[in-house]
């Protein structure tokens, strides 16, 4: 809804022209109370009907000189000070119909306070935007107003489109059309009526005008000149913003200017100064960091007109229009902060955005675009860029780039090589078209990528992935070569083993008494070798089958699987009068199949290496520990075995003590358990030392 500066009607005024500044001036002074208009106090409720009432009523005031000169100077005032706000204005053109009857209105101009509020509404439809204004009557009067060219004021509530606002507007044909200003007065709606009630019963003006004053949110103040003392100001704005109006109309120039951030003082000098050669119609504008009471730093924004002269033409007093633009300036600060963020991604991710405008055919980089094309900042550009630069390959890719923008105007998202300074880029193109309330598109909007870093990577990969498929393919060879072996030992070598050793023991059997010694003796260590090897086949057999056994983790009893494993084991252990003391175990994540081989592994193993002529004693018992953020829980098994000198090589496939020939073993008992903890993603380790046995601990991850 349109919005409007307040305005007193006078069968005196002529016509109203906004001056070079954009501030409204007058022709001729204008009376403030002759013919001015009375209208009725009126309660505001939210709910009532959309009401428009007319001020016209003339009021009648007693011919004083003094008060004539008072009255003068006072509405001199009201006029300096609404010249010094912050206005709303607006322009319509007539829309007839074939028989020349005004059937809507069009948008011609808005000022820049107008836009801020609403957006530019240039060319946009008015009943189109505000239907109720044919209900409310208000469009009858600017078609009466269009018409006749007589000009009208009004106040009315309207409550249609999302509105709920007192508004006051005057009405000014203009050729084919009007010039509409106002402003909206809700807020100020008790204060007016109160105002012209005061205005019926003939108070003085200064009432009226501090009661305006103090509605408006600006920082109002008259101030003698040169010495900037305070003769007049509203005093609720300067509240609102922290600061004390007493205190500061006490102080001097000088003492008001320690309150001004060190920085801007050389500004506010300036400022000062300007009044001395400043028009009468020219505002001196600056803005400023001050401290208020609160010790915060805020950001005023001062507009500043000459009021009086002498009879020489001196200036001796200047009003002062103050606004706190503290969140404005917070807002600008942090649109910065943005931008500067933005343009650090863009060099970050070699990205450049761009905007073509379909009306004017500009086309707008971004720093990006010109740090991806090695380009001065500045430079003008047009979309055709992309073709100069393709290569010979992506012409048509170029060709279509170019046609989207400038003339299809649809969505693109393209990949690009362009030669640009003798160097191919890779670039990626997504845009998009960006349309206005009626669907036409108005701008395209896009974003270009270098993605050749990303393309060259890519390439690494799949290089990589090719590579390793082929290792993948030898590997899977490999291990198929693998598990026949493993097959092939497990059932034909095994049995060669059987029948050779089988026929040793023949010949030992039958033909002993035509064997010598020698010969015998040599026929027992071949059986022996035959035993070694079949061991040997055994425990490779047993490691190799656990490439193909899948995992299966799940919470066990450890306590269950080891009374399991001790009953398969006791013919072994009470043969060597082994002792086994199990401490009380948590539940642990595990498969139980493997976590039954892990243990029978190195019980087995203790008692293989227990001292000569010492019974072996096996404990197990649980530690917990945490190691990179992950939990685990420790199974630790300890003899009081003959130990060894602690080695990683301890768990690698065939190794054996320095005095293994005395025990019997393949070497591949603690390399079977290694690979079961890595099996359920943990591993194990040992403590050992030469005589006082060997501890072997389990690291087992806590989750399934």
């Amino acid at each position: 809804m349109s919005v409007f500066i307040l305005r007193m009607s006078s069968s005196h005024y002529r016509r109203q022209f906004l001056n070079s500044n954009g501030f409204i001036s007058f022709k001729r002074p204008l009376n403030l109370f002759t013919n001015m208009g009375i209208m009725k106090k009126q309660t505001l409720e939210s709910g009532k009907k959309s009401v428009i009432k007319s001020i016209d009523s003339p009021v009648k005031i007693a011919k004083n000189i003094n008060a004539e000169d008072e009255l003068k100077n006072n509405e001199e005032l009201l006029r300096t000070t609404l010249d010094s706000s912050f206005d709303y204005l607006q322009v319509f053109k007539a829309v007839r119909d074939r028989h020349g009857k005004i059937i809507d209105f069009i948008w011609i101009l808005n000022n820049r306070n107008l836009i801020e509020m609403i957006g530019d509404r240039v060319g946009k439809s008015l009943l189109q935007s505000y239907p109720g204004l044919i209900e409310t009557g208000l469009f009858n009067m600017y078609v009466q107003v269009t018409e006749t060219g007589i000009s009208q004021t009004s106040e009315f509530y309207y409550d249609l489109e999302g509105l709920n606002d007192w508004f006051h507007q005057t009405i000014i044909k203009l050729n084919d059309g009007f010039i509409l200003t106002g402003q909206i007065i809700t807020e100020r709606k008790k204060i007016e009526q109160e105002v012209y009630q005061r205005t019926i019963e003939l108070k003085e003006s200064k009432d009226l005008l501090q009661s305006i004053a103090e509605s408006i949110p600006d920082m109002i103040s008259v101030q003698e000149y040169p010495s900037r003392k305070i003769i007049y100001f509203n005093r609720e704005p300067y509240s609102i913003s922290g600061l004390n109006v007493d205190e500061l109309a006490k102080k001097t120039l000088e003492e008001r200017h320690k309150l001004v951030h060190p920085e801007d003082i050389d500004g506010m000098q300036r400022y000062s100064d300007s009044f001395k050669t400043l028009p009468d119609d020219n505002i001196a504008t600056n803005e400023y960091r001050v401290l208020n009471r609160l010790n915060e730093w805020i950001w005023l924004r001062a507009r500043g007109k000459v009021f009086g002269r002498d009879e020489k033409g001196n200036v001796t007093s200047i009003v002062v229009v103050v606004q706190d633009i503290t969140k404005q300036k917070k807002g600008e600060e942090e649109i910065a902060k943005q931008h500067n963020i933005l343009k650090q991604a863009e060099e970050l991710a070699k990205i450049g955005s761009w905007e073509y405008n379909i009306k004017t055919k500009e086309f707008i980089w971004g720093d990006g675009m010109y740090a991806l094309f090695n380009m001065k900042k500045g430079q003008q550009v047009k979309p055709e860029i992309f073709l100069a630069h393709a290569t010979e390959k992506d012409l048509g890719v170029a060709e279509k780039i170019v046609n989207d923008i400038e003339r299809s105007f649809q969505p693109l998202e393209e990949t690009i090589y362009l030669k640009i300074d003798g160097e191919i880029k890779a670039l990626k193109i997504k845009a998009t078209p960006l349309k206005n309330n009626k669907g036409e598109p108005e701008k395209m909007l896009g974003v270009n990528m270098d993605i050749t870093a990303s393309l060259e990577s890519e390439k690494k990969i799949m290089d990589l992935n090719e590579s390793l498929l082929f290792m993948n393919q030898e590997l899977n060879s490999l291990n198929s070569e693998l598990r026949s072996f493993n097959s092939i030992t497990a059932n034909n070598y095994n049995e060669t083993l059987r029948h050779v050793y089988i026929n040793l023991e023949t010949i030992i059997t039958s033909d002993s008494r035509r064997l010598s010694d020698s010969g015998r003796a040599n026929i027992r260590r071949a059986q022996s070798a035959v035993q070694k090897m079949k061991l040997l086949t055994n425990d490779i057999n047993h490691y190799l089958e656990l490439y193909d056994a899948e995992i299966k983790k799940e919470l066990i009893s450890p306590e269950i699987n080891l009374q399991d494993i001790l009953r398969e084991l006791k013919e072994k252990t009470e043969e060597v009068n082994a002792k086994i003391e199990i401490e009380e175990l948590p539940p642990l994540s595990a498969d139980p199949v493997l976590f039954s081989k892990l243990i029978t592994k190195l019980i087995d193993n203790s008692i293989k290496f227990r001292k000569s002529g010492v019974d072996p004693v096996i404990k197990i018992k649980h530690t917990r520990t945490k190691e990179s953020g992950m939990p685990y829980t420790i199974i630790t098994v300890t003899d009081n075995g003959i130990g060894f000198e602690t080695t990683e090589k301890i768990f690698e496939l065939f190794t054996q003590l320095p005095d293994a020939v005395k025990h019997k073993g393949s070497g591949m008992g603690l390399a079977i358990c290694k690979k079961i903890m890595e099996m359920h993603k943990g591993y194990i380790t040992a403590e050992a030392e030469p005589g006082k046995g060997a501890s072997f601990h389990c690291l087992f991850p806590n989750k399934l």
